[in-house]
């Protein structure tokens, strides 16, 4: 029996990965295909974004240093640390990781739902309809959390409401605290 659960878990998993590997191709070419067409020049058009300083950042996660009153300290990697001002616009939340009974429930869902989307295409007909409408599902769930439950030591995430790739300082519009925050 608990072979059984195993493989049903593997697959799960297995098959969570191929369906966020053809997701993620499926975004990518998705941006591919919104090309910036300057002048309206075809022969000139190149990606809205690049890998280069266009990019922006508004997430980042990193080892809280210490909590000052409303402002956290991050370290972000050896070199850099940030400080994350919260006010009482600022979102906490716990992750919880749902139980693999309850995972593969929902993954299970996913995939019936994919194939009765994709049944539907016509013979040779591509869509990334069901997959777009279709999210797979998260391992984790999230419950509010407080200033309180940020702990000096762990790691959590802190998303921004602008670009913060350059930030020392910026406000904190959400925090993650991951399940078992990891204390160094």
């Amino acid at each position: 029996m608990t072979s059984l659960k195993t493989i049903k878990i593997k697959s799960a998993v297995s098959i969570s990965l191929a369906a966020t590997l053809l997701a993620f191709s499926a975004g990518y070419f998705l941006g591919q295909s919104q090309l910036n067409f300057s002048q309206g020049n075809k022969s000139q058009a190149k990606p809205v974004a690049s890998s280069g300083g266009n990019v922006k950042i508004n997430s980042l996660s990193g080892t809280v240093q210490s909590i000052n009153g409303k402002a956290i300290i991050l370290k972000v990697n050896e070199s850099d640390a940030r400080t994350a001002e919260i006010d009482s616009q600022t979102k906490i939340y716990l992750q919880e990781q749902k139980s693999p009974d309850q995972y593969q429930k929902e993954t299970d869902e996913y995939f019936k739902k994919t194939q009765q989307q994709m049944a539907q295409l016509k013979p040779g007909e591509i869509s990334i309809a069901p997959i777009v409408s279709n999210l797979s599902p998260e391992m984790f769930t999230q419950k509010p959390g407080s200033l309180s439950d940020i702990k000096s030591g762990s790691t959590i995430t802190v998303v921004a409401d602008e670009d913060i790739k350059e930030a020392k300082q910026f406000k904190a519009a959400e925090i993650i605290i991951p399940p078992l925050a990891i204390i160094r």
